[in-house]
C-alpha cells in the first residue's frame, strides 16, 4: 500500500486576469477609455489598479458574474476516488481523470489516508486496506483484467485528474467545498486550490477562505 498526499497544481490560468476582465466588462458601459489615466498609458499604475479593484468589486457585489466567466484556470489534482465523485458533480467544469480500467496498481495500491478521529478507526481502516490490496493483487496475478479487478479497490484509492473551469465556476466550487460542512478531504483540497487561484484575481476570490 502506498500512501499518497492530496495535491493541487495550477497548470494554466488566464494571464493578467483582472486587467482583462475590466476591459471586457467596460464594453457594457462603453467606458474603455477609463482604463488608463494621465499617469500611465496602459492601466498599470497604482491609481488604475485601485480603480480596477473598485470597478470589479462593484460587478461582484451586483452579481454580474457572467463577466468572470471569461477567465479560466486548469488544475492538476491528486485526491481519492471518493472525492473525484464529488468534484465531477460540478458539471460546468471539464475533467480528465486516471482510469482504473487501464491502470494496473501492481507496485502497491495508492491510497489517500482519511482524517481519523481515533487510533481505533485507523487500525480498522488499515486492516481493510490490506485485505483489499491482497484481493486486487491476487486477481491481477490470476489474469483478471484491471477493469474487473478494480472492483476490489476502496473508495480512497488515489486518482489524478485535470480540471478546467472558468472563474465563476471555480468560485461556486470553492464556496461549496470550503464550507464547514464539506467532507474533510475535499475541504483540504479546496483550500490548496484557493491558495493558488486567489492571488491571480483577489477581488473575486480573496473573501472565500479568510481565516482558514
Amino acid at each position: 500500500m502506498r500512501e499518497v498526499e492530496q495535491q493541487a497544481e495550477l497548470v494554466r490560468i488566464t494571464a493578467n486576469a483582472e486587467h482583462m476582465l475590466e476591459r471586457i466588462a467596460r464594453v457594457c458601459y462603453n467606458s474603455e477609455s477609463r482604463m488608463q489615466c494621465d499617469d500611465c498609458n496602459d492601466g498599470s499604475c497604482e491609481k488604475c489598479a485601485a480603480r480596477r479593484i473598485k470597478f470589479l468589486s462593484g460587478l461582484k457585489s451586483k452579481h454580474h458574474d457572467s463577466i468572470f466567466e471569461h477567465a479560466v484556470a486548469t488544475f492538476k489534482l491528486t485526491t481519492d476516488r471518493g472525492i473525484t465523485h464529488e468534484l465531477v458533480r460540478h458539471r460546468l467544469a471539464s475533467y480528465t481523470q486516471s482510469s482504473t480500467r487501464y491502470i494496473k496498481y501492481d507496485d502497491g495500491m495508492p491510497v489517500v489516508v482519511p482524517f481519523f478521529r481515533t487510533e481505533a478507526e485507523e487500525r480498522i481502516w488499515r486492516g481493510a486496506m490490506y485485505v483489499a490490496e491482497d484481493a486486487y493483487a491476487k486477481m491481477l496475478a490470476g489474469g483478471t483484467p484491471p477493469q474487473i479487478a478494480r472492483d476490489a479497490l476502496p473508495t480512497c484509492t488515489a486518482a489524478t485528474l485535470f480540471v478546467t473551469a472558468n472563474f465563476r465556476e471555480w468560485r461556486h466550487i470553492l464556496q461549496l467545498r470550503l464550507a464547514a460542512g464539506a467532507h474533510p478531504k475535499i475541504r483540504a483540497l479546496a483550500l490548496l486550490i484557493w491558495r493558488q487561484l486567489a492571488p491571480h484575481c483577489p477581488v473575486y476570490f480573496d473573501d472565500l477562505a479568510r481565516g482558514l
